[in-house]
Protein backbone atom coordinates (compact mmCIF):
# COMPACT_ATOMS: atom_id res chain seq x y z
CA UNK A 1 0.00 0.00 0.00
CA UNK A 2 1.15 3.51 -0.70
CA UNK A 3 -0.61 4.91 2.38
CA UNK A 4 0.10 3.98 5.99
CA UNK A 5 -1.51 0.80 7.21
CA UNK A 6 -4.28 1.44 9.76
CA UNK A 7 -2.48 -0.16 12.73
CA UNK A 8 1.05 1.10 12.08
CA UNK A 9 2.60 2.14 15.40
CA UNK A 10 0.66 -0.45 17.42
CA UNK A 11 2.76 -3.16 19.08
CA UNK A 12 1.21 -6.52 19.94
CA UNK A 13 2.83 -9.23 22.07
CA UNK A 14 1.46 -12.57 20.93
CA UNK A 15 1.56 -15.29 23.59
CA UNK A 16 -1.02 -17.38 21.77
CA UNK A 17 -0.66 -20.68 19.96
CA UNK A 18 -2.39 -22.85 17.38
CA UNK A 19 -5.51 -21.16 15.97
CA UNK A 20 -7.82 -18.58 17.59
CA UNK A 21 -5.14 -16.31 19.04
CA UNK A 22 -2.74 -16.48 16.08
CA UNK A 23 -5.64 -15.87 13.65
CA UNK A 24 -6.51 -12.72 15.61
CA UNK A 25 -2.94 -11.46 15.76
CA UNK A 26 -2.29 -12.25 12.10
CA UNK A 27 -5.16 -9.98 11.09
CA UNK A 28 -3.79 -7.26 13.38
CA UNK A 29 -0.38 -7.77 11.76
CA UNK A 30 -1.87 -7.63 8.27
CA UNK A 31 -3.42 -4.30 9.26
CA UNK A 32 0.00 -2.92 10.15
CA UNK A 33 0.60 -3.79 13.81
CA UNK A 34 4.07 -4.95 14.85
CA UNK A 35 3.21 -8.39 16.19
CA UNK A 36 5.97 -10.01 18.25
CA UNK A 37 5.34 -13.71 18.61
CA UNK A 38 6.65 -15.00 21.96
CA UNK A 39 7.53 -18.68 21.52
CA UNK A 40 8.99 -21.39 23.68
CA UNK A 41 12.58 -22.25 22.78
CA UNK A 42 13.03 -25.60 21.02
CA UNK A 43 9.33 -26.27 20.31
CA UNK A 44 7.68 -22.92 19.58
CA UNK A 45 4.00 -22.56 18.75
CA UNK A 46 2.43 -26.04 18.68
CA UNK A 47 1.00 -25.29 15.23
CA UNK A 48 4.54 -25.54 13.84
CA UNK A 49 4.09 -29.29 14.18
CA UNK A 50 0.33 -29.54 13.56
CA UNK A 51 -1.37 -31.52 10.83
CA UNK A 52 0.23 -33.63 8.14
CA UNK A 53 0.64 -31.17 5.26
CA UNK A 54 4.00 -29.41 5.09
CA UNK A 55 5.75 -27.15 2.63
CA UNK A 56 9.31 -28.33 3.12
CA UNK A 57 9.57 -28.46 6.91
CA UNK A 58 6.87 -25.82 7.53
CA UNK A 59 3.39 -26.87 8.68
CA UNK A 60 0.54 -25.58 6.51
CA UNK A 61 -1.35 -24.80 9.73
CA UNK A 62 1.44 -22.55 11.01
CA UNK A 63 1.92 -20.92 7.61
CA UNK A 64 -1.78 -20.04 7.43
CA UNK A 65 -1.85 -18.25 10.80
CA UNK A 66 1.39 -16.34 11.32
CA UNK A 67 2.48 -14.10 8.46
CA UNK A 68 3.60 -10.51 9.02
CA UNK A 69 4.87 -11.39 12.53
CA UNK A 70 8.30 -11.48 14.16
CA UNK A 71 9.38 -14.36 16.39
CA UNK A 72 11.41 -14.26 19.59
CA UNK A 73 12.17 -17.53 21.38
CA UNK A 74 11.80 -16.71 25.07
CA UNK A 75 11.43 -18.98 28.09
CA UNK A 76 8.86 -17.30 30.34
CA UNK A 77 9.56 -19.83 33.09
CA UNK A 78 13.11 -18.50 33.30
CA UNK A 79 13.38 -15.35 35.50
CA UNK A 80 15.57 -13.56 32.94
CA UNK A 81 13.25 -14.52 30.11
CA UNK A 82 10.33 -13.14 32.06
CA UNK A 83 12.23 -9.88 32.65
CA UNK A 84 12.68 -9.48 28.91
CA UNK A 85 8.94 -9.98 28.45
CA UNK A 86 8.25 -7.31 31.09
CA UNK A 87 10.54 -4.93 29.22
CA UNK A 88 8.65 -5.58 25.99
CA UNK A 89 5.27 -5.24 27.73
CA UNK A 90 6.16 -1.82 29.13
CA UNK A 91 6.11 -0.39 25.61
CA UNK A 92 3.46 -2.62 24.04
CA UNK A 93 -0.12 -1.68 23.27
CA UNK A 94 -1.67 -5.15 23.31
CA UNK A 95 -1.02 -8.61 24.74
CA UNK A 96 -2.93 -11.61 23.36
CA UNK A 97 -2.88 -15.01 25.06
CA UNK A 98 -4.89 -18.21 24.83
CA UNK A 99 -3.20 -20.25 27.54
CA UNK A 100 -5.25 -22.47 29.81
CA UNK A 101 -7.09 -20.32 32.40
CA UNK A 102 -4.72 -19.48 35.24
CA UNK A 103 -1.55 -20.33 33.31
CA UNK A 104 -0.68 -16.70 32.53
CA UNK A 105 -0.93 -15.83 36.24
CA UNK A 106 1.18 -18.86 37.11
CA UNK A 107 3.86 -17.59 34.72
CA UNK A 108 3.53 -14.06 36.09
CA UNK A 109 2.47 -12.57 32.74
CA UNK A 110 -1.24 -11.97 33.42
CA UNK A 111 -2.77 -8.51 33.28
CA UNK A 112 -2.46 -7.98 37.04
CA UNK A 113 1.29 -8.52 36.74
CA UNK A 114 1.57 -6.04 33.87
CA UNK A 115 -0.93 -3.30 34.74
CA UNK A 116 1.39 -1.30 37.00
CA UNK A 117 4.16 -1.44 34.42
CA UNK A 118 1.83 -0.34 31.62
CA UNK A 119 -1.62 0.93 32.68
CA UNK A 120 -2.55 1.57 29.04
CA UNK A 121 -2.07 -2.05 28.02
CA UNK A 122 -4.98 -3.87 26.36
CA UNK A 123 -4.78 -7.48 27.55
CA UNK A 124 -6.84 -10.01 25.59
CA UNK A 125 -7.43 -13.58 26.77
CA UNK A 126 -9.08 -16.28 24.67
CA UNK A 127 -10.13 -19.56 26.27
CA UNK A 128 -12.24 -22.56 25.33
CA UNK A 129 -15.03 -22.12 27.88
CA UNK A 130 -14.31 -19.05 30.02
CA UNK A 131 -12.27 -18.17 33.08
CA UNK A 132 -14.60 -19.80 35.61
CA UNK A 133 -17.47 -22.26 35.76
CA UNK A 134 -17.97 -26.02 35.54
CA UNK A 135 -15.81 -26.49 32.42
CA UNK A 136 -12.91 -24.21 33.31
CA UNK A 137 -10.49 -27.07 34.01
CA UNK A 138 -11.52 -29.23 31.06
CA UNK A 139 -9.48 -29.54 27.90
CA UNK A 140 -11.29 -27.95 25.00
CA UNK A 141 -10.70 -27.16 21.35
CA UNK A 142 -12.63 -26.41 18.18
CA UNK A 143 -14.61 -29.65 17.60
CA UNK A 144 -15.35 -30.01 21.32
CA UNK A 145 -16.89 -26.53 21.23
CA UNK A 146 -18.77 -27.32 18.02
CA UNK A 147 -20.31 -30.28 19.85
CA UNK A 148 -21.22 -28.28 22.97
CA UNK A 149 -22.57 -25.24 21.14
CA UNK A 150 -25.29 -27.08 19.24
CA UNK A 151 -23.69 -26.33 15.88
CA UNK A 152 -22.71 -29.96 15.34
CA UNK A 153 -26.23 -31.18 16.08
CA UNK A 154 -27.65 -29.20 13.14
CA UNK A 155 -24.82 -30.06 10.72
CA UNK A 156 -24.86 -33.21 8.59
CA UNK A 157 -27.19 -35.30 6.45
CA UNK A 158 -30.80 -35.67 7.51
CA UNK A 159 -30.50 -39.37 8.37
CA UNK A 160 -26.83 -39.27 9.35
CA UNK A 161 -24.86 -38.55 12.51
CA UNK A 162 -23.87 -35.06 13.68
CA UNK A 163 -21.00 -33.67 11.61
CA UNK A 164 -18.06 -31.41 12.30
CA UNK A 165 -18.21 -28.21 10.29
CA UNK A 166 -15.72 -28.30 7.43
CA UNK A 167 -13.75 -25.33 8.77
CA UNK A 168 -12.87 -24.36 12.33
CA UNK A 169 -15.68 -21.89 12.93
CA UNK A 170 -15.19 -21.59 16.73
CA UNK A 171 -11.46 -20.89 16.38
CA UNK A 172 -11.72 -18.41 13.54
CA UNK A 173 -14.87 -16.83 14.91
CA UNK A 174 -13.21 -16.29 18.29
CA UNK A 175 -10.12 -14.88 16.60
CA UNK A 176 -12.17 -12.36 14.67
CA UNK A 177 -14.28 -11.38 17.70
CA UNK A 178 -11.06 -10.90 19.68
CA UNK A 179 -9.82 -8.58 16.96
CA UNK A 180 -13.03 -6.52 17.18
CA UNK A 181 -12.73 -6.35 20.96
CA UNK A 182 -9.06 -5.32 20.89
CA UNK A 183 -9.72 -2.54 18.40
CA UNK A 184 -12.68 -1.34 20.49
CA UNK A 185 -10.46 -1.32 23.60
CA UNK A 186 -7.79 0.67 21.76
CA UNK A 187 -10.37 3.25 20.70
CA UNK A 188 -11.67 3.39 24.28
CA UNK A 189 -8.14 3.94 25.57
CA UNK A 190 -8.00 7.22 23.67
CA UNK A 191 -10.47 8.72 26.16
CA UNK A 192 -8.48 8.27 29.37
CA UNK A 193 -5.28 6.42 28.51
CA UNK A 194 -6.39 3.37 30.47
CA UNK A 195 -6.10 -0.11 29.06
CA UNK A 196 -8.54 -2.91 29.69
CA UNK A 197 -8.81 -6.65 30.03
CA UNK A 198 -10.69 -8.40 27.23
CA UNK A 199 -11.97 -11.93 27.82
CA UNK A 200 -13.82 -14.14 25.40
CA UNK A 201 -14.16 -17.84 24.80
CA UNK A 202 -14.87 -20.19 21.92
CA UNK A 203 -18.10 -21.54 23.44
CA UNK A 204 -19.74 -18.12 23.82
CA UNK A 205 -18.67 -17.11 20.33
CA UNK A 206 -20.04 -20.34 18.86
CA UNK A 207 -23.43 -20.00 20.54
CA UNK A 208 -23.51 -16.35 19.41
CA UNK A 209 -22.65 -17.47 15.86
CA UNK A 210 -25.75 -19.68 15.78
CA UNK A 211 -27.49 -16.38 15.03
CA UNK A 212 -31.08 -16.95 13.83
CA UNK A 213 -30.95 -20.64 14.79
CA UNK A 214 -30.49 -19.68 18.45
CA UNK A 215 -33.18 -16.99 18.28
CA UNK A 216 -35.63 -19.39 16.62
CA UNK A 217 -35.12 -21.92 19.41
CA UNK A 218 -35.55 -19.24 22.08
CA UNK A 219 -38.88 -18.29 20.46
CA UNK A 220 -40.44 -21.71 19.91
CA UNK A 221 -38.31 -24.15 21.93
CA UNK A 222 -38.08 -26.54 18.97
CA UNK A 223 -34.95 -28.44 18.01
CA UNK A 224 -33.72 -27.90 14.46
CA UNK A 225 -33.13 -30.88 12.20
CA UNK A 226 -30.04 -31.81 10.25
CA UNK A 227 -30.84 -31.16 6.59
CA UNK A 228 -27.58 -31.70 4.73
CA UNK A 229 -27.10 -28.71 2.44
CA UNK A 230 -30.71 -27.52 2.91
CA UNK A 231 -31.94 -24.69 5.13
CA UNK A 232 -34.52 -25.08 7.92
CA UNK A 233 -36.29 -21.79 7.14
CA UNK A 234 -36.17 -21.51 3.33
CA UNK A 235 -36.98 -23.78 0.39
CA UNK A 236 -35.75 -24.59 -2.21
CA UNK A 237 -32.40 -23.77 -0.63
CA UNK A 238 -29.93 -26.60 -1.19
CA UNK A 239 -27.51 -28.32 -3.55
CA UNK A 240 -29.01 -30.30 -6.43
CA UNK A 241 -27.13 -32.96 -8.47
CA UNK A 242 -26.94 -32.55 -12.23
CA UNK A 243 -26.48 -35.08 -15.03
CA UNK A 244 -22.68 -34.71 -14.95
CA UNK A 245 -22.48 -35.59 -11.26
CA UNK A 246 -21.74 -32.01 -10.26
CA UNK A 247 -23.87 -30.06 -7.78
CA UNK A 248 -25.50 -26.67 -8.23
CA UNK A 249 -26.64 -24.77 -5.15
CA UNK A 250 -29.92 -22.89 -5.51
CA UNK A 251 -30.94 -20.36 -2.84
CA UNK A 252 -34.54 -19.17 -3.16
CA UNK A 253 -34.97 -16.71 -0.31
CA UNK A 254 -38.26 -15.10 -1.38
CA UNK A 255 -41.26 -15.44 -3.69
CA UNK A 256 -39.66 -13.33 -6.42
CA UNK A 257 -36.78 -15.79 -6.79
CA UNK A 258 -39.23 -18.69 -6.59
CA UNK A 259 -41.07 -17.49 -9.69
CA UNK A 260 -37.81 -16.80 -11.52
CA UNK A 261 -36.67 -20.34 -10.72
CA UNK A 262 -39.89 -21.91 -11.98
CA UNK A 263 -39.58 -20.04 -15.27
CA UNK A 264 -35.91 -20.96 -15.65
CA UNK A 265 -36.72 -24.62 -15.04
CA UNK A 266 -39.38 -24.47 -17.74
CA UNK A 267 -42.09 -25.18 -15.19
CA UNK A 268 -43.99 -21.89 -14.68
CA UNK A 269 -47.09 -23.75 -13.53
CA UNK A 270 -45.32 -24.98 -10.36
CA UNK A 271 -45.13 -21.38 -9.15
CA UNK A 272 -48.90 -21.35 -8.53
CA UNK A 273 -49.13 -24.78 -6.94
CA UNK A 274 -50.97 -24.04 -3.67
CA UNK A 275 -48.34 -26.03 -1.75
CA UNK A 276 -45.56 -23.76 -2.98
CA UNK A 277 -46.95 -20.24 -3.35
CA UNK A 278 -45.39 -19.09 -0.07
CA UNK A 279 -42.07 -19.86 1.57
CA UNK A 280 -43.91 -21.32 4.59
CA UNK A 281 -45.67 -23.76 2.27
CA UNK A 282 -42.45 -24.61 0.45
CA UNK A 283 -40.73 -25.37 3.75
CA UNK A 284 -43.63 -27.55 4.87
CA UNK A 285 -43.47 -29.49 1.60
CA UNK A 286 -39.70 -29.41 1.30
CA UNK A 287 -39.28 -33.10 0.45
CA UNK A 288 -41.83 -33.13 -2.38
CA UNK A 289 -40.49 -29.90 -3.87
CA UNK A 290 -36.86 -31.00 -3.64
CA UNK A 291 -37.77 -34.24 -5.39
CA UNK A 292 -39.41 -32.39 -8.28
CA UNK A 293 -36.50 -30.00 -8.72
CA UNK A 294 -33.94 -32.81 -8.41
CA UNK A 295 -35.64 -34.71 -11.23
CA UNK A 296 -35.43 -31.64 -13.47
CA UNK A 297 -31.83 -30.77 -12.57
CA UNK A 298 -30.73 -34.35 -13.29
CA UNK A 299 -31.69 -33.93 -16.95
CA UNK A 300 -28.84 -31.57 -17.88
CA UNK A 301 -25.21 -30.93 -16.91
CA UNK A 302 -24.29 -28.33 -14.29
CA UNK A 303 -22.76 -25.87 -16.74
CA UNK A 304 -25.97 -25.70 -18.74
CA UNK A 305 -28.11 -25.17 -15.65
CA UNK A 306 -25.78 -22.49 -14.30
CA UNK A 307 -26.03 -20.52 -17.52
CA UNK A 308 -29.83 -20.79 -17.58
CA UNK A 309 -30.33 -19.98 -13.90
CA UNK A 310 -27.82 -17.13 -13.75
CA UNK A 311 -29.29 -15.54 -16.87
CA UNK A 312 -32.71 -15.75 -15.23
CA UNK A 313 -31.44 -13.97 -12.09
CA UNK A 314 -31.78 -16.99 -9.80
CA UNK A 315 -29.20 -17.07 -6.94
CA UNK A 316 -27.11 -20.15 -7.70
CA UNK A 317 -23.52 -21.37 -7.83
CA UNK A 318 -21.49 -24.46 -8.59
CA UNK A 319 -20.35 -26.34 -5.53
CA UNK A 320 -16.63 -25.80 -6.02
CA UNK A 321 -13.92 -28.01 -4.64
CA UNK A 322 -10.82 -26.29 -3.24
CA UNK A 323 -8.98 -26.36 -6.55
CA UNK A 324 -11.91 -24.69 -8.27
CA UNK A 325 -12.34 -22.14 -5.47
CA UNK A 326 -8.66 -21.12 -5.64
CA UNK A 327 -8.91 -20.68 -9.42
CA UNK A 328 -12.43 -19.22 -9.50
CA UNK A 329 -12.48 -16.25 -11.89
CA UNK A 330 -14.03 -13.91 -9.31
CA UNK A 331 -11.49 -14.89 -6.65
CA UNK A 332 -8.68 -14.27 -9.14
CA UNK A 333 -10.23 -10.99 -10.26
CA UNK A 334 -10.46 -9.82 -6.65
CA UNK A 335 -6.73 -10.40 -6.21
CA UNK A 336 -7.23 -12.36 -3.01
CA UNK A 337 -4.41 -14.82 -3.63
CA UNK A 338 -0.94 -13.54 -2.87
CA UNK A 339 2.67 -14.69 -2.71
CA UNK A 340 4.96 -14.41 0.29
CA UNK A 341 8.72 -14.76 0.20
CA UNK A 342 9.72 -17.35 2.80
CA UNK A 343 13.33 -17.46 4.05
CA UNK A 344 13.70 -21.21 3.41
CA UNK A 345 10.87 -22.05 1.00
CA UNK A 346 11.13 -19.17 -1.43
CA UNK A 347 7.94 -17.85 -3.01
CA UNK A 348 4.91 -19.40 -1.33
CA UNK A 349 1.28 -18.84 -2.39
CA UNK A 350 -1.27 -17.90 0.24
CA UNK A 351 -4.64 -16.20 0.78
CA UNK A 352 -4.50 -12.47 1.48
CA UNK A 353 -6.56 -10.35 3.85
CA UNK A 354 -10.15 -10.11 2.54
CA UNK A 355 -10.45 -6.33 2.60
CA UNK A 356 -9.05 -3.28 0.87
CA UNK A 357 -8.40 0.29 2.00
CA UNK A 358 -8.88 2.97 -0.64
CA UNK A 359 -8.75 0.23 -3.24
CA UNK A 360 -5.56 -1.41 -1.98
CA UNK A 361 -5.23 -4.71 -0.15
CA UNK A 362 -2.79 -4.69 2.80
CA UNK A 363 0.40 -6.40 1.60
CA UNK A 364 2.12 -9.44 2.99
CA UNK A 365 5.26 -7.82 4.30
CA UNK A 366 6.81 -10.88 5.95
CA UNK A 367 6.35 -14.62 5.63
CA UNK A 368 5.55 -16.56 8.82
CA UNK A 369 8.74 -16.42 10.89
CA UNK A 370 11.14 -19.21 11.67
CA UNK A 371 11.33 -19.97 15.38
CA UNK A 372 13.50 -17.34 17.01
CA UNK A 373 14.22 -15.71 13.66
CA UNK A 374 14.04 -12.21 15.15
CA UNK A 375 15.27 -12.87 18.69
CA UNK A 376 18.40 -10.69 18.49
CA UNK A 377 16.61 -7.97 16.52
CA UNK A 378 13.87 -7.73 19.15
CA UNK A 379 16.29 -7.84 22.09
CA UNK A 380 18.38 -5.06 20.55
CA UNK A 381 15.32 -2.89 19.88
CA UNK A 382 14.27 -3.41 23.51
CA UNK A 383 17.58 -1.97 24.70
CA UNK A 384 19.24 -5.25 25.69
CA UNK A 385 22.99 -4.98 25.22
CA UNK A 386 24.95 -7.43 23.10
CA UNK A 387 26.62 -8.79 26.24
CA UNK A 388 23.31 -9.29 28.05
CA UNK A 389 21.78 -10.87 24.94
CA UNK A 390 24.61 -13.38 24.90
CA UNK A 391 23.98 -14.17 28.57
CA UNK A 392 20.28 -14.71 27.85
CA UNK A 393 21.15 -17.11 25.05
CA UNK A 394 23.77 -18.95 27.12
CA UNK A 395 21.36 -19.39 30.05
CA UNK A 396 18.54 -20.71 27.86
CA UNK A 397 16.27 -17.78 28.72
CA UNK A 398 16.23 -16.91 25.02
CA UNK A 399 17.14 -18.73 21.85
CA UNK A 400 17.47 -18.13 18.16
CA UNK A 401 17.24 -20.14 14.99
CA UNK A 402 15.94 -23.31 16.63
CA UNK A 403 13.47 -24.47 14.00
CA UNK A 404 11.82 -27.68 15.31
CA UNK A 405 11.82 -30.85 13.23
CA UNK A 406 8.27 -31.77 12.09
CA UNK A 407 6.80 -34.59 14.13
CA UNK A 408 5.57 -36.35 10.97
CA UNK A 409 8.45 -36.11 8.48
CA UNK A 410 6.96 -38.84 6.31
CA UNK A 411 4.07 -36.55 5.41
CA UNK A 412 6.11 -33.58 4.22
CA UNK A 413 4.98 -32.26 0.85
CA UNK A 414 6.66 -29.84 -1.50
CA UNK A 415 4.56 -26.76 -2.04
CA UNK A 416 2.84 -26.02 -5.33
CA UNK A 417 2.04 -22.68 -6.87
CA UNK A 418 -1.44 -21.55 -7.82
CA UNK A 419 -2.14 -22.49 -11.43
Amino acid sequence: MTARLPLEGITVLDLSHLAAGPWCTMVLADLGADVIKIERPETGDMSRQAGNIYAGDQSAVFLSLNRNKRSIALDLKHPEGRQVFFRLAEKADVVVENLRPGKAAQLGVDRASLAERNPGLVYASISAFGTSGPYVDLAGNDPIVQALSGAMSITGEEDGPPSRQGVSVPDFGAGMMAGYAILAALVGRQRDGQGSEVNLNLLDVSVFALGPRAQEYLINGEEQPRLGSAHPQFSPYQAFPCSDGRYVYIAVINDKFWRLLCSALGQPGIADDPRYTTNVGRVQHRAELAGQISALMAQHPSGQWLEVLQNAGVPCAPVNNLSEAMSDPQVLHNGLLATMEHPTLGDLPTVGLPMTFDGERPPIRKAPPLLGEHTLEILTAAGVSEEDSRKLLDSGAAALGLEPVPSHPQSIHSHKGIS
